[in-house]
């Protein structure tokens, strides 16, 4: 059964149950993707995901997403070659991504110059490959930085983000590149 998202809080938290669940169910530490497909798996992210929604639990600091990428430096966060790295913005600085180390990677030059001025979403998007196989030091990152903009913006509890737009996590990713005028109008409650 489908999970209902009600606002931008819950479809970042949703994310997050799954990101949970890869390390948890699928012992997911690498590069490769979830499977995603058992009934153990969904069962434990609908979990997850309402003891998120509820706060009973948070999300993990991003401090144990920086401690692995200190673990597992001198290998590109994307696609895992060793070699010659540079520090790569998650969100581009261009976009009014924060110069941050929960913000950065690192990566090599080939994906830098691949990725450009998208957000992982994007450019996994626009090579067709679908999101599950953004690894998850990235993902967890982007949510953590995407979740603190939307908390600073006051658009947590907003029913579509942007306005018109429904509840997409591709969308609710955009946060940095969308203008609010009138931000008693985005933050709308269910």
């Amino acid at each position: 059964m489908p999970v209902r998202l009600a606002n931008v809080y819950e479809t970042i938290m949703y994310e997050y149950a799954k990101l949970i669940a890869d390390q948890a169910v699928e012992d997911r530490k690498t590069l490769a993707p979830a499977e995603r497909i058992t009934k153990d798996y969904w069962s434990f992210v609908a979990l997850t995901f309402k003891k998120l929604k509820d706060e009973r639990i948070s999300p993990s600091s991003v401090l144990r997403e920086n401690k692995n990428l200190l673990e597992n430096g001198g290998s590109c966060a994307y696609c895992g070659t060793v070699g010659s790295l540079q520090w790569e913005h998650i969100v581009p600085n261009s976009r009014g991504g924060p110069d941050t180390i929960d913000n950065m990677v690192q990566s090599c030059p080939k994906c830098n110059r691949e990725k450009a001025a998208k957000n992982p979403i994007e450019w996994y998007d626009s090579k067709e490959i679908h999101r599950k196989h953004i690894p998850r030091i990235v993902m967890g990152k982007l949510l953590k930085v995407v979740l603190e903009e939307h908390r600073r913006r006051d658009t947590l509890k907003a029913v579509e983000f942007p306005i018109g737009k429904g509840l997409h996590l591709y969308n609710v990713c955009l946060v940095f590149d969308i203008e609010i005028k009138d931000p008693k109008r985005q933050n709308v409650d269910a």
